[in-house]
C-alpha cells in the first residue's frame, strides 16, 4: 500500500534519530484503526509489513491493537502505548469518509486541536491535479471539504514528507507516527 511506503521510510528515519539517542533498544507499538478491519471485510496487510521494518531495523515491535473508528478507543489506544513504548505507529483512519477520525483522536488525546496544513493542502492540488472528482477546499463542496479534512492535523504535529510524489504526510505527534 502506497501508505505503507510513507511508514516505512518514517521508521527508518526514526531508527535513525532513536538509536543516536539512547543505546537500549527501541520498543514499538502498532495500533492499526478501523471497523472494517474488526468486521473482517478488509484484511490488514500493513501489519506484516510494519513488523518485518522494525526486525530488519531493530526496533522491538511489543504490541499491536487493533481499534474500532472511534474517537475514545483510538485515544485510549494511543495514550497507553504512547507511555509504555518509544514509538507508536499507526494505520487507518485517514480519509475523506465520516468515519477517518485518526487525525481528531489523535489531537484529543493529546490536548491539541486541529487546523488545515497549507503545504500538505498544496501538495494534494499538485499531486491529484486534475484527475481527481474532488480537489480540496476546505470552502468547496461537500466533497471538496472532505477532501480537505485530510489535510486537517494536530496543530503540534511534525509533518514530514517522505516521497515527493506522494501528498500523504507521516504526522508525528509526540511520540505517535500517523
Amino acid at each position: 500500500m502506497i501508505c505503507m511506503k510513507t511508514l516505512c521510510a518514517r521508521v527508518r528515519s526514526t531508527t535513525r534519530a532513536l538509536t543516536q539517542k539512547s543505546s537500549q533498544t527501541p520498543t514499538a507499538a502498532f495500533c492499526v484503526i478501523g471497523d472494517e478491519i474488526l468486521s473482517g471485510t478488509t484484511q490488514d496487510t500493513n501489519t506484516r509489513t510494519l513488523a518485518s521494518q522494525c526486525f530488519s531495523l531493530g526496533i522491538n515491535l511489543q504490541k499491536i491493537e487493533i481499534v474500532p473508528d472511534s474517537r475514545a478507543s483510538i485515544g485510549a489506544s494511543l495514550v497507553q502505548l504512547s507511555h509504555a513504548h518509544t514509538v507508536v505507529f499507526t494505520s487507518g483512519g485517514i480519509g475523506p469518509t465520516h468515519d477517518d477520525i485518526t487525525y481528531d483522536a489523535v489531537a484529543r488525546a493529546f490536548g491539541d486541536k486541529l487546523a488545515y496544513h497549507s503545504e500538505t493542502l498544496q501538495r494534494m492540488r499538485r499531486i491529484m491535479g486534475d484527475t481527481v472528482r474532488a480537489r480540496p477546499d476546505p470552502n468547496g463542496t461537500s466533497a471538496e471539504r472532505a477532501c480537505a479534512r485530510m489535510a486537517l492535523l494536530p496543530q503540534s504535529a511534525r509533518v514530514a514528507f517522505v516521497d515527493d510524489k506522494l501528498w500523504v504526510p507521516v504526522v508525528q505527534v509526540q511520540n505517535v507516527h500517523v
